[in-house]
């Protein structure tokens, strides 16, 4: 795990710094802003008290990205690259024990990464701009104060953790260009973390953690 974690980390420095030259001979930067909700994925583990798992609330995120276009590389389109900072929101719906769900239910599950990614503009000057998009990158994930109490046994079950992980994701959505400088983006977002591990007390568990998120954001051309 922590050999991935630094392969991650060491690819998206090495396409930074191999993109870095191309960038700066190929076109405008620009500066991306996005709000979104996204869906997490159930959870589950074994505890001392048993299999417990978790369905989170649909949440928000906050996309803050710093690109630069890089020019039309083949017949299909313009390529652009970019810096993101992510951070995702999710507060628990229910959490269930054996089977049974818990009451009084607590925690929330947030999620910050850095990532590098590099996208296909298929009709970049055109108003109506689809694109397609890829990225990697190292996240840094918490899932905060789980709490849930069991009225048939009279246990509760508590979790708490962190870990950071190499995370990847696949992006689709069009851009509506209202100027040369402003463009409004939708945006659809799968984003996974490469299974965090966690130890809250005595408990070790491999996390699973993958969004589906739908974005609208602007973009500005320096």
């Amino acid at each position: 795990m922590r050999a991935i974690r630094v392969l991650g980390a060491a690819g998206v420095v090495a396409i930074a710094v191999s993109l870095a030259p191309v960038a700066q001979a190929a076109g405008h930067w620009y500066g991306r802003v996005d709000l979104s909700y996204n869906h997490l994925s159930d959870n589950g583990w074994d505890s001392p008290n048993g299999f417990v798992s978790t369905q989170s609330s649909t949440g928000t995120g906050l996309d803050l990205a710093l690109g630069r276009d890089l020019g039309r590389v083949w017949a299909g389109g313009a390529v652009r690259g970019e810096f993101e900072f992510a951070w995702k929101y999710n507060g628990i719906d229910t959490f269930t024990q054996n089977g049974r769900q818990l009451t009084g239910v607590t925690g929330h599950t947030r999620m910050m990464a850095l990532m590098y990614n590099l996208y296909n503009d298929f009709a970049p000057e055109s108003t109506f701009d689809p694109y397609l998009g890829a990225g990697i990158g190292y996240a840094y994930v918490h899932y905060g104060n789980y709490y849930g109490y069991d009225q048939s046994t009279n246990t509760s079950s508590r979790f708490d953790g962190s870990d950071s992980v190499f995370a990847y994701q696949l992006m689709a959505g069009f851009k509506v260009h209202f100027s040369d400088s402003v463009a409004l983006d939708f945006a659809y977002d799968w984003f996974v973390l490469s299974n965090p591990v966690v130890n809250s007390g005595a408990t070790k568990t491999e996390e699973r953690y993958r969004t589906n998120s739908l974005a609208l954001g602007l973009t500005w051309n320096f």
